[in-house]
C-alpha cells in the first residue's frame, strides 16, 4: 500500500510541473510536432504587432495580455493546440470594445451555435475575431486597433470558456 501511494504522489507530481507559459513544439500521440512558436510571442515586424497565441483543452490562452500601439496594426496567429472535437472544445479570439460589457456578450454568445458563437446584434462592440477552431486548426486575422487607450478584452465566446479563465487583455497606448 505504501508503494501505491507513493506512486500516485509521484504521478501527481510531475502531471502538475509540465505547465509553463513558454510554448515549445511538442510531439503527439501519432509523433507530429505541433506548430513552434516563438519564446515570446509578441513582436514588432515593420510597424505590425504579431502575435502569435494559442488555446487549450484547459481552456487558457497563452497570453494574458499585451500591449499595443493605438491606431496601429495587429496581425494576430490563433491556433487551437487542444485535442477534443470542435463541437465540445471549440476556441476563438474575441476582440471587444473597450466598452462592452464581456459578461453580457458571452453569455449572448452561449446562445449562438448558428453563427459560431458569435452573438448577432454585437458587431459595434466587436473590434476582431478569429473563426472557431477545432483540434489542430489556426486562423489568421490583421485589424486596426482603435485609437482610443484603454483596456480591450479579449476572450473566447464558446459556451463558458470566457468564465472558466478563457481571456486576457490588449493594452492600446
Amino acid at each position: 500500500m505504501k508503494y501505491i501511494l507513493s506512486f500516485i504522489a509521484i504521478t501527481l507530481f510531475f502531471s502538475g510541473c509540465g505547465d509553463s507559459s513558454t510554448e515549445h513544439a511538442h510531439a503527439d500521440e501519432a509523433g507530429a510536432i505541433d506548430v513552434m512558436l516563438p519564446e515570446n510571442p509578441v513582436s514588432v515586424v515593420d510597424g505590425v504587432t504579431v502575435v502569435e497565441m494559442t488555446g487549450n483543452d484547459r481552456m487558457k490562452f497563452n497570453l494574458e495580455s499585451f500591449v499595443v500601439p493605438a491606431g496601429g496594426q495587429v496581425r494576430l496567429t490563433f491556433h487551437n493546440r487542444g485535442k477534443m472535437p470542435k463541437a465540445a472544445m471549440g476556441h476563438n479570439v474575441v476582440f471587444l470594445s473597450a466598452d462592452a460589457d464581456s459578461g453580457v456578450f458571452a453569455t449572448a454568445a452561449a446562445a449562438a451555435r448558428d453563427h459560431d458563437y458569435i452573438p448577432v446584434g454585437f458587431d459595434d462592440q466587436i473590434v476582431a475575431h478569429t473563426k472557431l477552431l477545432g483540434p489542430g486548426e489556426s486562423d489568421t486575422i490583421e485589424f486596426t486597433v482603435p485609437m482610443q487607450a484603454g483596456d480591450y478584452e479579449y476572450l473566447c465566446s464558446f459556451p463558458a470558456h470566457m468564465f472558466a479563465g478563457m481571456r486576457g487583455v490588449m493594452k492600446v497606448e
